[in-house]
């Protein structure tokens, strides 16, 4: 009998991990059509000053967030009552997590639903003064579970025209015809309302809007709903536990909060957590534990967290007032320091918007302001109208008075940075002309000359050395030429006295999205002397050592963003979120060595 080769037994049976599986990585697995539409999508956000990016960083509280090696001012966040940095309910979360573990492994109506959970919505319709409440993943969800399962083919859902993007997509996924009536204004929605002839139907709006912090207007809103028999949905995530003399919201500070069948809000928000809800009464509860998709088909939350969201309750129920009187407080301080600072506000509670002329003047504003070491979110479209930019400025009760200074202080520097920006194009060109010219003899260009919000950088700019292009004065109101003025995102700008500095910073060229990256001195005589010269620049070598000083080569005066050596303690962060290295001092090929 022949012997049976054992290596030959072995190759067969795992004979697999020879055959070459290796699947194509990145583009090679994506169609080249599909490739065009990301690629073209991506242009035209681009063009109009509309794309977005993730970056990574370290939340130190409440109030401040670290990004690289460098701490800034948050005023970008939702934690309204500074509750996310209470180690209270990451305590309650972490001895709820040692005791029942972390996931629950099903949905709420097959094995997912425990007494925690049982317990945590009893409390909600405590503290929203209703019979019952039901959870969800998230406020989002909860929009999207909502209004999707209450109306459907034939029905009619009325939505304010600024409502939430959950909100919106709740009423795409309905089925049900939607009609948009315009931002708060009543009347409109009574012209809907009597327009409507047959279906079901159904009025959801804001309570206090996200963007801009003004408030729906809820004791007439109800009465319409009474008058046409619709049922009301509001969505009081932004004021939940914020406003009302017991964190009831909108709804309580209108005094209409129990006329309102239905209230949507979340925990991620004043409450410090994650998670959202439906305040309602037992029967829509059990009519949506039925017939609510995303409730039915989702996990539910971790038990963990719906203990971390008992223990935020608790706290709100304990420290509600004194929180929410710290953030009325906070509130009023820096509504008057904006608005004697010249700023066009709107709304009336902790959510401030800032108006601005357009998107590119809304992200320089809010990189000028991250330059100055403070966080402040630009908001563009889609999240609001293409003619509605803003700043959207979001006050915390963990805030202190010096964090709001400083705050109106970065505005402040940021918006006279926009101003010169606007204006040096036509400071150097004057500069720059030969004498005896004059600047309204010089005909006008056409506008594609100056470039708009519809082009790429660099596309169709006014070449610098084109004297015959030049506008008169009454024409010179938007940004100089990408030669003179480098393209929005990358704009050479002079910090003067940041940081306690008296002197005059160097001109420093700033990533909108990042840090600083380059520093070019050139003095002002030299620039007057030589006017149709470009200033010289630093070799390769120069501007790594610009970029990465050394400790016998300080950063300059303001870059706030510069990168630093930074350890971390602890191995596993570390190994997570990496440190800044220092980097090799390099020599210049052009300077001579000391040997």
């Amino acid at each position: 009998m022949q012997a049976r080769d054992p290596q030959a037994s072995l190759d067969w049976r795992i004979g697999f991990q020879s055959i070459d599986c290796r699947l194509p990585k990145g583009d090679n697995v994506v169609p080249d059509i599909w490739k065009k539409y990301f690629n073209e999508e991506w242009l035209s956000r681009d063009k109009q000053k509309l794309t977005r990016k993730l970056r990574s960083l370290r939340h130190l509280g409440s109030t401040k967030v670290q990004i690289g090696s460098h701490e800034f001012l948050n005023f970008s966040s939702n934690d309204y009552l500074g509750l996310t940095g209470d180690l209270r309910i990451a305590e309650a979360a972490a001895s709820a997590a040692g005791r029942y573990g972390w996931g629950t492994a099903a949905s709420r109506l097959v094995t997912g639903s425990s007494t925690l959970h049982t317990k945590l919505e009893g409390e909600i319709a405590a503290f929203r003064g209703t019979e019952t409440s039901l959870l969800f993943g998230s406020g989002y969800q909860a929009n999207l579970g909502v209004i999707s399962a209450l109306v459907g083919s034939g029905d009619t859902v009325l939505s304010d025209a600024m409502n939430h993007a959950s909100i919106v997509a709740g009423c795409k996924l309905s089925g049900a015809s939607v009609r948009v009536f315009k931002h708060r204004d009543c009347d409109d929605l009574e012209r809907h309302l009597n327009g409507v002839k047959k279906g079901r139907i159904l009025v959801v709006t804001d309570t206090l809007f996200s963007i801009e912090g003004d408030t729906a207007d809820l004791p007439r809103i109800v009465k319409l709903c009474e008058r046409f028999n619709a049922l009301l949905i509001v969505d009081d995530a932004h004021a939940n536990a914020c406003l009302g003399k017991r964190g009831r919201g909108v709804p309580e500070i209108q005094g209409v909060n129990g006329q309102i069948p239905m209230v949507v809000a979340t925990f991620s928000k004043g409450l410090g957590s994650y998670g959202g809800f439906v305040a309602c009464s037992e029967q829509i509860r059990d009519f949506l534990i039925n017939n609510s998709r995303p409730f039915i088909y989702t996990t539910s939350i971790p038990i963990a967290l719906a203990a971390a969201n008992l223990e935020a309750l608790k706290i709100v129920r304990r420290e509600g007032d004194a929180l929410r009187q710290k953030l009325a407080t906070n509130t009023a301080f820096a509504r008057t320091k904006l608005e004697s600072a010249g700023f066009e506000l709107t709304g009336d509670y902790q959510i401030i918007g800032v108006n601005v002329e357009g998107p590119e003047e809304a992200m320089f504003i809010s990189g000028e302001v991250e330059f100055h070491g403070v966080l402040i979110h630009p908001m563009r479209w889609p999240t609001v109208p293409k003619d509605r930019n803003c700043l959207r400025v979001s006050i915390t009760a963990a805030h202190t008075e010096e964090d709001i200074s400083r705050m109106v202080e970065a505005l402040k520097r940021a918006r006279n940075s926009m101003a010169k920006k606007k204006t040096d194009g036509l400071t150097r060109r004057v500069s720059r002309r030969p004498t005896g010219q004059r600047l309204d003899a010089v005909q006008a260009p056409a506008a594609d000359d100056f470039g708009d919000f519809d082009q790429l950088p660099g596309e169709n700019m006014m070449s610098a050395s084109d004297s015959s292009k030049l506008p008169p004065p009454s024409q010179v109101t938007d940004f100089a030429p990408e030669d003179e003025v480098a393209a929005p995102g990358d704009t050479m700008i002079a910090q003067e006295g940041f940081a306690g500095n008296d002197k005059p910073t160097a001109p420093i060229e700033k990533n909108s999205e990042e840090t600083p990256t380059k520093v070019a001195v050139v003095p002002e005589s030299e620039e007057e002397s030589k006017p149709d010269e470009a200033p010289a620049t630093a070799t390769v070598e120069e501007d790594i050592q610009e970029e990465f000083p050394t400790d016998d080569e300080p950063s300059p005066s303001g870059a706030t963003l510069a990168p630093e050596a930074m350890e971390l303690a602890d191995p596993v962060i570390a190994e997570i979120e990496g440190g800044t290295k220092k980097r090799p001092r390099k020599t210049s090929k052009h300077k001579k060595s000391d040997d």
